[in-house]
């Protein structure tokens, strides 16, 4: 049975990095994986704790309830184990109260276009948006929504940015009345992603004032790497266009890669997202997937249509999306001609060659590991610079910030490195510390030169 997407989404790393699945490294290079996993390591190390224990202390909980049983451990005001805690706090079901906080940061994003035939009318794209930042002073706001729904394949392409519309608008919720428009302009996007950023100025009901406050509300994203099969979550977007709306459910897989038709209409893209059950329709493009805490866990982007099947939506996950978000603004306020994401090169083909799941008793979570090796390098590029060899595997990598400051992840899923390579800049030190033959190596190169990154747009 053929399976159907019905909103487009986005590729995954690209040149950067090429995933495959459930093929053994003997069958093309010869060379041997390493046995270990980033826990093995780090054991290795002196990690003390258990492999449970390690893996949940990677994580920013997704949820208040889960925040507070870490405090209540950690300050010794509660000795036990998270469902415990659940049935001591008397917590049964959600409340809407965080919906409603939600209501919020989400917009209705209308984008206008014209026809390549002189036979059909002007029409509208019709989706959602998020308000990643605000200044409620100068009325100022930077939306994320999906690059799909500001483009056009089917436009006449005479726009500023061919295909990209020149009239978007979009609207806070209870105000989707076309005298309420806020008009926005296109900042710049990737088609690769499904990601676009819009800017608004000097809008009045953005802003706080004597006489009156805006109801905006700039998102709170939490750390989409956390996600846990089965928590609870909110869709909020502009269904069917009919406005913007709630929708509830759960999450059913914590990541997962989709393969959709992109905006161009003709190229087909996969990249790793959230899969939940919360119903989801055309118009949701661009809203957010929000936890049973209000806080942004992903971009809606997509949903699956076929015969007996049901419940399918897809998120594209905060930190990924955000990252590139972020990429783009930076990006193009540097370059302004670019209108697209700086992704660092990393030049090699990676696969999952194994991996496993942890059962923590004391959260009351299923953790998944993964061990990502090395399939190939491009020969001069980043990776190979490095020093990095065929059936190298990935133990954790780490920015070194010319801006201050450093972040480090470990690589237990293959997904954190899209969002990781997206959030370096020229300049920047990247290590990887990776397992080679049962021995732990660091490696790094510093992103001095433009060629070592790639314009996703």
């Amino acid at each position: 049975m053929k399976k159907k997407f019905f909103i487009a989404a986005a590729a995954v790393l690209c040149a950067g990095i090429v995933l495959f699945a459930g093929c053994s490294l003997d069958d093309f290079s010869g060379a041997s994986a390493d046995k270990r996993f980033p826990y093995d390591v780090a054991e290795e190390r002196g990690e003390e704790g258990s492999h449970e224990s390690w893996l949940a202390s990677l994580e920013a909980p997704s949820t208040e309830l889960r925040r507070l049983f870490d405090e209540a451990k950690e300050d010794g005001s509660f000795d036990g184990t998270y469902f415990e805690f659940l049935k001591e706090m008397g917590v049964k079901e959600d409340n809407g109260a965080y919906a409603q906080e939600a209501l919020r940061s989400v917009v209705y994003v209308q984008a206008h276009f014209f026809p390549a035939s002189r036979n059909a009318a002007e029409y509208y794209s019709i989706g959602s948006g998020i308000i990643y930042d605000l200044d409620t002073a100068a009325g100022d706001a930077l939306i994320v929504t999906n690059y799909h729904v500001v483009f056009s394949a089917d436009s006449v392409g005479n726009e500023a940015i061919a295909h990209v519309s020149d009239d978007i608008s979009v609207f806070l919720y209870g105000s989707e009345i076309k005298t309420r428009a806020i008009e926005a302009s296109y900042v710049g996007g990737t088609m690769e992603y499904d990601i676009a950023v819009l800017k608004v100025e000097g809008e009045e009901m953005l802003k706080n004032t004597a006489e009156s406050k805006t109801i905006a509300k700039e998102v709170t994203a939490c750390d989409s790497d956390s996600v846990t099969a089965g928590e609870r979550v909110y869709a909020v977007g502009n269904a069917d266009g009919e406005g913007v709306s709630v929708t509830a459910g759960v999450v059913s897989v914590e990541a997962e890669d989709a393969k959709f038709l992109a905006s161009d209409d003709k190229t087909y893209i996969t990249l790793s997202e959230i899969r939940f059950d919360a119903a989801v329709n055309p118009g949701n493009s661009g809203g957010g997937l929000f936890n049973a805490s209000g806080e942004l866990l992903g971009i809606v982007n997509g949903g699956r249509e076929v015969e007996d099947v049901v419940g399918f939506g897809y998120a594209i996950p905060a930190n990924t999306a955000l990252a590139i978000a972020q990429n783009i603004i930076d990006t193009c306020a540097k370059s302004p001609e670019a209108h697209g994401a700086a992704q660092a090169r990393l030049s090699v083909s990676v696969q999952v060659q194994d991996s496993r799941s942890v059962w923590d008793e004391e959260t009351g979570k299923l953790y998944i590991e993964e061990k990502i090796v090395i399939y190939d390098i491009t020969r001069g590029g980043a990776a190979d610079k490095m020093g990095m060899l065929v059936g190298d595997t990935l133990i954790s990598a780490k920015i070194i910030s010319t801006r201050g400051g450093e972040r480090e992840i470990a690589v237990t899923r293959d997904f954190k490195l899209t969002a990781f390579l997206f959030e370096v800049r020229l300049g920047d030190t990247v290590e990887f510390t990776v397992s080679r033959g049962g021995k732990t190596l660091t490696l790094s190169l510093v992103y001095a030169t433009e060629d070592l990154f790639r314009l996703a747009d």
